[in-house]
Parts: structure tokens; sequence; C-alpha cells
């Protein structure tokens, strides 16, 4: 946070005015966008696995249908099975256990049976069927049947070994997985606990005359069982069969169940689904309990793959909102510069300087909606800049998520179709099954070729009776079968509900079924004597025998009760009001509850019928009377049934209209940020802006003593500072010529007395040399060496001193002129100090202020170093850092104290205050001060019995400097 801060603070005093507008509205822009991206992201994909949760509810409830339909034929088979007199005597009759022959007609007789009731149950794995007699029979769905009993007694096994499987619902499978010992060490017992270990398995009871005289117990195969029952065509969907208990049976994906899956917080009826976290992601989780089994579905989807779009969405939403980027940078940049411009130019303008200023033509800006105020142009600038292209952003946005959820809506009402398909398929299936084995059974067929010559007998009859009843057991809803010879004559008639026969509503049929292969074919929908809606089904019946195999015999009717088919899917719900029907392929609707409905929406007649006719499954979208329906249609494996689904598109656009008003109050809460926002960044720039107004109005009326503070670099406050230069020039020139002619002679003062302090008593400076001249060749005859030096060393210093040249020399003849003064005080010392010079080679060449080192070495040896008796110390550094000459007088002498320090501190304080002018430090200083103003600094360390240190900070001055030849001119 403290770095944002920062950061703020620094964007908006070191940025112009264009770029913080720019960054104001870009940073707008893409708040508004992400928040509502991920706003409305989050909402439309609630609403998707709030769909995908209802979608999957209706896919288990088919495959509870699916399932309840499987176990109904496998109990009404096996029912018939334990029924059969064949099956009774087997398990009744003694047998001799060493008698193979007799044992094997029995085993082969009683597969035979099996094979001929279960054929079609695929995913049987065993059955195993227990005799009064301990016969003991094992049959296997790949193998075929076999005898399997030794040492088997039925009676002990029943009472004392059996209970754990007699304590199951008779008829009702059950997964067994034991959780404790073996309930018995026989081998037969232990045989069949290992055909019972980890399966699915239920039980019949072989009852005679209310005696138990055996047991079936049939186990399946689990693996081909899941998958007869659940149907997903997604491959990220983990499916699941468990108990009631939630004891893991089979998944299509290694196990990983959590408790967390059982606790639900949304339910309806025997289902509940929920999100939780698995793995580090969500997953949408649906459990359905099996109504009237001990079975529990589970699917668990990712969320992820449930809220995948159509390839491209999110691309093209990227790209969209990546343009409408550019778009505001671009509009930004444009709109901002064209509103600084007049700020900027003036800016400009005014950076130039007055010369320049003087040479160009005046500023006259162009300033674009010259009739409106800062404030308005800049609220007008964010509402055009960031919340036009947020509005066809998110209309965009709304308009992509919805059809997303539509597409996705679609998907799953498909997807449900599919389960419908499969169920319809699947009774469908039964019914070409069911009448296939009854014109196929040998009495039925003996009885079809005795009808051609004589009238059926009453026990013809009770025959026929006895096969439709077995067949109406198991598919209740078979309500009548007709039976007609080959001369369309009818010899039979099971009559249920008021059932008309075919021969009068239809004769056509028989012409259909001449020209037919044999097949089972749908001859339409009609009504009984009760008007309950019927399905007609018809078929040849041909010959089974060799001698005259495949000649037609006859003619099956069998009228089914159409409830059954629409119950298949009754209990789904595809939307708040969407629904499921059947058609025929001929277009006529089979089975609806509400068929004005159905009727108003399509018609027999329309095109959408003719081009579902003609296509195996799609979709489309329906306009009728004022509303759009949403179509889904789908080809059953029989008949051309089509299953159609019909959702109103009303129900999507209601959904998401939830998401369109959070749109519109986020937009009115945005409109409202942005308000304030373009309020105060207006205030922000027109508030100084105003004040710069007043004081120039001030400046107007003679007040030269106006000054503008605003923190920043953008243009205001560069004309902020501009301004204030401007007053402080307008000052500067009013007392220019007053300071500068009283400086110049105070400059010229102050070096005449240094000159004059350097020659001290010297009159004719010819006469002087002359004289010094003189004496050094007279000590010089005489090898007076160290004369010879120091005559020479103060010929050279007064000559410095007493230069003509300005106030300004080189480096090098100040360094010289110094060298020649301690070459004179060293002899004078008889070197009691030594000098150590550290001087850069660099600064030899550039300008200082005339005779300012000599004072301060000069007192650093009277004051210093003459009370000394050997080992003075005398250093002189002189070097370049950045863009100052630094020079510094190191001695070693006696040094100072506090207050004699802070005497001389004040010499620049002093020196201000008072027109004194003297020599010495204080003379240093006043020049220093003329020359340069406060370009130079300078301080004084000392400690008594140390020593001092004198540190002189000069700036870098060349011969070129304008400031140099100005001060020349001066001089």
């Amino acid at each position: 946070m403290e770095r944002l801060k920062l950061f703020l603070t620094s964007f908006l005093y070191n940025h112009s005015i264009r770029k913080k507008l720019m960054f104001c509205s870009m940073l707008l822009t893409l708040t508004l966008a992400t928040t509502f991206y991920w706003l409305s992201e989050a909402f439309v994909s609630r609403l998707i696995v709030q769909e995908k949760a209802e979608y999957q509810v209706n896919e288990f409830k088919q495959t509870a249908n699916y399932f309840k339909s499987l176990f109904a034929d496998l109990d009404a088979n096996t029912n018939k099975l334990v029924n059969t007199a064949l099956v009774q005597t087997a398990v009744k009759e003694p047998f001799q256990q060493n008698d193979f022959i007799q044992i094997g007609q029995r085993v082969q007789r009683l597969t035979s049976e099996i094979n001929d009731t279960l054929l079609y149950h695929d995913y049987i794995d065993k059955i195993m069927i227990l005799g009064k007699n301990n016969l003991v029979y094992l049959y296997e769905y790949d193998n075929g049947g076999k005898y399997a009993g030794t040492d088997f007694n039925f009676t002990h096994w029943l009472n004392d070994s059996a209970a754990y499987l007699y304590k199951q619902q008779e008829g009702v499978p059950f997964y067994y997985k034991p959780v404790g010992p073996p309930l018995s060490n026989d081998k037969d017992e232990q045989t069949l606990a290992l055909m019972l270990h980890q399966k699915i398995a239920y039980y019949r009871p072989i009852r005679l005359e209310n005696e138990t005289i055996g047991t079936m117990v049939v186990t399946f195969n689990i693996p081909e069982f899941a998958k007869e029952i659940f149907y997903s065509s997604d491959v990220d969907e983990t499916l699941q069969l468990l108990t009631n208990q939630h004891l893991p049976i089979w998944s299509n994906k290694p196990f990983s169940l959590d408790e967390e899956h059982y606790s639900s917080s949304q339910q309806s009826d025997d289902t509940s689904y929920k999100i939780i976290h698995k793995n580090g992601s969500k997953v949408l989780v649906t459990h359905f309990q099996l109504p009237s089994y001990p079975f529990e579905l589970m699917s668990e989807f990712p969320i992820a793959s449930i809220l995948t779009s159509k390839g491209g969405t999110h691309s093209f939403l990227f790209f969209f909102g990546l343009g409408s980027l550019v778009f505001v940078m671009i509009l930004s940049f444009w709109f901002a510069g064209t509103l600084s411009k007049p700020l900027f130019e003036l800016t400009q303008g005014l950076s130039a300087g007055f010369a320049a200023m003087n040479e160009r033509a005046p500023l006259e800006p162009r300033i674009i909606f010259p009739n409106y105020r800062v404030r308005s142009k800049l609220i007008a600038y964010f509402v055009l800049t960031t919340f036009v292209p947020n509005l066809l952003f998110v209309l965009l946005l709304t308009y992509v998520h919805y059809d997303n959820y539509q597409n996705k809506v679609m998907q799953l009402t498909e997807s449900t179709i599919q389960q419908v398909k499969r169920n319809i398929n699947y009774s469908l299936k039964n019914y070409d099954r069911l009448t296939q084995q009854l014109i196929y059974h040998p009495e039925v067929q003996q009885t079809m070729r005795k009808s051609e010559t004589t009238s059926l007998l009453p026990t013809d009859n009770m025959m026929l009776e006895l096969q439709f009843g077995n067949m109406k057991q198991r598919k209740r809803e078979f309500l009548s079968m007709e039976l007609y010879n080959q001369t369309r004559e009818r010899i039979y008639t099971g009559m249920y509900a008021g059932t008309v026969p075919i021969s009068k509503t239809d004769p056509r049929v028989f012409e259909k079924l001449d020209h037919s292969s044999g097949e089972l074919l749908l001859i339409g929908t009609y009504r009984n004597l009760y008007m309950t809606p019927v399905l007609t089904f018809a078929r040849k019946i041909s010959s089974s025998s060799e001698s005259n195999l495949g000649s037609q015999l006859g003619y099956l009717i069998v009228n089914v009760e159409q409830d059954m088919l629409s119950n298949i899917f009754r209990t789904i719900r595809i939307g708040d009001s969407g629904y499921f029907f059947l058609m025929d392929a001929n277009g006529t609707i089979l089975s609806h509850d509400n068929d004005e409905l159905t009727s108003h929406v399509l018609s027999k007649e329309d095109p959408l019928v003719t081009e579902m006719m003609q296509q195996m499954s799609g979709s489309d979208f329906k306009q009728a009377s004022n509303k759009r329906y949403m179509v889904f249609y789908d080809t059953a494996s029989y008949f051309g049934v089509k299953m159609v689904g019909i959702v109103p598109s009303d129900e999507l656009k209601k959904k998401v209209l939830t998401l369109v008003w959070y749109s519109a109050a986020f937009f009115a809460l945005f409109g409202i940020l942005i308000m304030i926002i373009a309020t105060l960044i207006s205030s922000l720039i027109s508030k100084p802006l105003r004040k710069l107004q007043d004081l120039m109005h001030e400046v107007n009326e003679g007040n030269f003593e106006a000054r503008m503070n605003h923190k920043g670099r953008d243009e205001i406050a560069s004309l902020a500072r501009h301004f204030n230069n401007m007053i402080k020039r307008l000052n500067e020139l009013i007392t220019e010529n007053y300071q500068s002619k009283l400086r110049e002679k105070e400059l010229m003062f102050l070096e005449k007395e240094a000159q004059l302090h350097a020659l001290q008593q010297q009159i004719n400076p010819h006469f002087l040399y002359n004289t010094l001249e003189s004496i050094k060749w007279m000590a010089f005859r005489q090898g007076a060496n160290e004369i010879v030096e120091m005559t020479t060393a103060l010929g050279q210093f007064f000559r410095g001193s007493i230069s003509k040249k300005s106030g300004l020399v080189r480096m090098s003849e100040e360094l010289d002129h110094l060298e020649q003064y301690l070459r004179i005080q060293k002899i004078r010392a008889k070197n009691r100090f030594i000098v150590i010079w550290e001087v850069s080679t660099e600064l030899q060449h550039f300008l200082t202020v005339k005779l300012i080192l000599q004072p301060i070495v000069e007192n650093a040896i009277i004051h210093g170093l003459d009370t000394m008796e050997a080992d003075g110390l005398l250093m002189i550094k002189a070097y370049i850092d950045g863009t100052h000459i630094h020079i510094e007088i190191l001695d070693n002498g006696t040094g100072m104290t506090e207050e004699q320090l802070q005497r001389l501190r004040l010499i620049e304080e002093d020196s201000r205050e008072t027109s004194q002018s003297g020599i010495g430090l204080i003379n240093v200083f006043q020049r220093l001060h003329l020359y340069f103003n406060d370009s130079f600094t300078w301080d004084i360390d000392s400690k008594l019995g140390e020593g001092t240190l004198v540190r002189l900070h000069l700036p870098m001055l060349s011969e070129d400097d304008s400031f140099t030849k100005s001060l020349s001119i001066e001089s």
C-alpha cells in the first residue's frame, strides 16, 4: 500500500497533464472492464453450474428409469424361470451324486432354459441354483452351465448359512462385501461366497406349494452392468455407483470419495448437489438415491469443464477488449493532448526565456471549445474516453454471456435427449424382443398353422391367453393382443381396456405387413373406447418350421399404453417450463400431457417438422405466437420415433435479465464514480489555474511580492515556476543598475587593498626588483645559496602580488605564487615544517580569484606552525569533484579553541551585515562572495593542540565561460 501511495504521488507530481488524464481514463477503463468481466463471469458461471446440476439430475432420473427397466425385465425373466416346471423338477427330484449321465441331462436342460430366458442380459456374470435335492448348478455367462456340488447340504445351508442372503429383500439387487470370517468351511458354500464377493447380486427362492425347494442367485458383471446403465459423453465426468451406505462399487475413474460429498446444501427429492474443492479445483458433485433400490449414483464434474465455452469466445472478448483499450488510448491521447496543448505551448514559450520570446511571434494557442470551462471539458473527456467504450464492451459481454448460456443449455438438453433416447430405445427394443419371442414360440406357431384348417379349441385360446399374460407380466403397458391368420381372420383377441380391433380401425395394416420383412412396425396412435391413447404395433408371423421356413402364417397386433413411454421423460424438467414429447415418422405427436401446448408450437404441417423428418438429430429455433422456442430433437433406433424437447427462450432471457439489471446498477454506480473523479480531477487542474489567474491580477495592480507555490512537474507547476521567476526577474531589473555599480566599486577597492597588502611598504617596484637582483648576485658570489634562493622567491612573489591582471588568474599561477611564498617561509623558519602538495593536474588551466590561498597559508604558518620547534606539517590538497574545485589547507600546529573557531566562523555573517573590509581571511571571503555569490562554500575545522583544516569549494571556471567574459568586461 505504501509503495502504491508513493507511486501515485510520484506520478501526480512528475508527469504532465496529458499523462495524468490518460492514466486516469485508462485506469478507470481497466477497472470497470475487469470488474464487470469477473462479476458477470461469476454470475453466469453460477447459472451454468446450476443448469448443469439440474440437467445432471435429469440424467440420473433417466438412469434410474433405465436401471428400473433392466431389473424389471430381469426380475420378470427370473421369476418366469423359477416358476417353470423344468427348473422346479430339477431342484426337487432326487438324483445320484455319481450318476453323471442324469446330472449332465439335468444341467443341459437348465442351461438351455436359462439361455432362452436370459439370452439378452449380457451383463449377467454367474447364476447359481441350489436345490432341495442338494443340487448345486453354476452358470457362467461365457462358459455355460455345470454341476458344482459335492458336499452341499441344502437344509443346513437354508437354516444356518443362508441368513446373510435371505435377509436381503427378495428380487431386489444388493451389493455383497463380507466384513467377517467365512460363513462356512464347506466347499460349495465357499464357492457361493466367492461368487457373491464384491458383486451386485440378487436371489429368488424357488417355491412349490409354499415350500422352498431351491434358491436362484444371480450376480452381475459390474463393469458391464455400469456401462449398460450409465451414459456420459464427457470424458471429464467421473461417474460412480455406490451402495446406500456410500460404499463404492464402481467408478469410471479411480475412487477418491470424501465425506463432504454427502452433506449437501441443495436438495431435490432424492437428489443433492453441491460444489466442493478437490485437488485444488472446484468440482460439481451430484448425488442421487435410486428409488426402491439400495444404490446411489454420483457424478463429479470439474467446474472448469462445465464453464468451457465455444472455441474462440474468450479470445474474441480478449481481442475486443484489447481493441477497446487501444481505442481508449488513442482517444485519450488526442483529447487529453487537445485539452492540455494551450498550457503546454505557453509553458514552452516561457521556458525559452525573455530573449527568445522577443524574437518569436506572440503566443496564440488554439483552444478547443473556448466557450466551456475546464471542468466541463474534463467531465466530457471522461464520459467520452471511459464511459462510452466500456458501455459497448459491457453490452457485447452481456450478449456473449447470454449466447454462451444459451449454447450450454442447448448442449445439456441435447445430452438429456440422448438419455431419453436410450430409454426409449430400450423399451422399443423390448417390445420387439417380446413380440418376436411370442410369434416364434412353438405352441403359438403350432396354433397359427392349425388355424388355417380348423377352428381353435378352448385349450388353444387358454394357451394363447397364457402367452399374452406372460408378456403383459413383463411389460404391463401391453393393453391387448390380436392374432389374425393368413386369411386376415381374427383367431384370438386379448381385449383390455376396451381396445377397438385393428381390422375395424385401420384394415390397411395388413397390406403394410405383407410388404414388410417380418420386423415390428409402429402403425400409429389410436384411442380405445375409454379414449385412452395407445400405440399400435404389428408384425407379420412367419413359420419357423424347417419344412416351410419363412412362409407367412398370419399377423400379430399389439396395443401399448402411451403413458408408459411418457413416464420415461415425465419426471424430466428442462428449464422451468420446457417439456418432451414423442413424434412418429409421419410427424404425428404420439405422447404428451398437454397436446394443446405442443400443437401450439409444432404442427404436422410445420416446415420445421418436415426438416426434422429429414434429419436424424439437431436443434433449431421456432417462433410461435410472438414467442421464441428452442427445439431439440433426436431419432430413436426403432420406428423412426423422434424425441422432441421444447424450451421457451424467455426462460433464458429471464435468468440472464438479472445480469442485465446488475449491469445497469453497476453502470449507475460507475457513472457516479466517474462524476466524482472528473470533478475531483477538474478541481485539481482548474484550482491552481484560477489561483495563477488571481496572482496575475495582483501583479498587474503593482504587487511584485506575489508568489505561487505549486508542487510537481506538470504544465501548471512549470507555469508557476515561470511566473515566480518572472516576478523575481522584474524585481532584479529594478535594482540591477544600483547594485552592479556598487559591486564594481567595492570589488576594485578590495583588489587594490590586497595589492597594497602584498606590497606592504613598497614604493618603487622596479627599484625593489633591481635591489633584490643585486643582493641575489652578491650572495651568489659569496656562496650564500640560501640568500640566493630566498631573494629569488621574494622577487617572484612580489611580481605575482602586484600583477596588473584582472581578478581571475589560472590555478597554476595562483599555486606558483603560493609556492614562492612557502619557499621564503621555509628558509625563514629554517625548515621547521615540511610542505606536502597533492594537487590534481586536471585543474591547472581552470580560473580562480587571485590571491586567495596565500592569506590562508600565512595564517596557518604564523598562528599555527611558528610556535613549533620541529616536525611541522603543512598540506595543500586540490582536486576536482563534480562541478567544483576543492582546496584543503591542513596544518598540525597549535590549533584553536572552540570559542576562537566560532568567532572565525562568524566572519561570513559579520562581513555581510557590516561594511568592514580588511586583510586576511575577511578579505578573501568578501572577494569570493562578490565574485561567486552563493556558488562557493568554505568551512574551518580546528582542535586545540592538533591543528587546523580550511576547505574551499569553488565553481569550475574556464576562459570561455560567459561568466568569466562578463567579469572581464566589468573589470
